[in-house]
């Protein structure tokens, strides 16, 4: 693999580190909120035999915690990388088939909320198509195809995503007097009721995994990684 420019390289690396000290906070926080991480996996994640559920609960963290520690440090970031490549591609396709299945109404209710969007045709063609959009750009990334063209869309829809969803929470703040942390809505991310602070350090975790990703890691175990040949690989056809 070629070396990036300096400046993107920096900024990988800046992505990496940060997107692992994230990790590491969030499974901290998981463990501390042990009973409540359990209710998620069951109920948003539908894994209800109890000790399945209670072994997902109690190994998802740790998890968590080791592969932040992995990003910090640096080493084999390659696999690091393709490990964060199927995470994306899992998390987009979980989210988009909740948006989609079994009741897509309710995910048009959850995007009228935000009231960016009024009229019908629109708001219905949004439902119905930005569930499937996540979901396909998931499998891509799964199967290592146009990887940093589809981590480039899912920053796009990331990015807006998260400030409505920090946009309405202040507003709700400033409504209840609540603290910001403790504030918890139905965001339309396909996770049900969540902790906001909870929800935009895991989407700031994602956008940093997708820029990680722009720099060209992930290469392995990928079916296409650019569909575009590069120069040199062009002439040795």
């Amino acid at each position: 693999m070629r070396c990036p420019p300096r400046p993107l390289a920096w900024a990988a690396r800046a992505a990496r580190i940060l997107s692992g000290g994230l990790l590491v906070c969030l499974g901290l926080l998981k463990l501390r909120h042990q009973a409540e991480f359990l209710t998620f996996v069951q109920q948003q994640l539908m894994i209800t035999h109890p000790s399945l559920s209670g072994l997902v609960a109690a190994t998802v963290p740790w998890l968590e915690m080791l592969y932040g520690l992995l990003l910090i440090s640096g080493f084999a970031q390659e696999p690091a990388a393709v490990l964060a490549r199927w995470w994306l591609g899992a998390e987009f396709v979980v989210m988009g088939l909740h948006k989609a299945l079994p009741h897509p109404e309710a995910f048009v209710k959850l995007v009228r909320q935000y009231d960016l969007v009024t009229d019908p045709v629109l708001l219905n063609s949004i439902g119905a198509a930005l569930p499937w959009f996540e979901v396909f750009c998931g499998v891509l990334l799964l199967a290592g195809v146009a990887v940093r063209g589809t981590a480039l869309n899912l920053m796009v829809m990331l990015v807006p995503f998260t400030l409505l969803v920090l946009k309405r929470a202040l507003a709700v703040a400033a409504q209840t007097g609540e603290p910001f942390c403790s504030i918890k809505f139905d965001c339309g991310c396909g996770a049900g009721e969540v902790f906001i602070c909870r929800k935009l350090a895991e989407n700031v975790v994602l956008l940093l995994l997708a820029a990680w990703l722009l720099s060209g890691r992930g290469r392995r175990l990928s079916l296409r990684f650019s569909l575009r040949r590069r120069p040199d690989q062009a002439a040795k056809v």
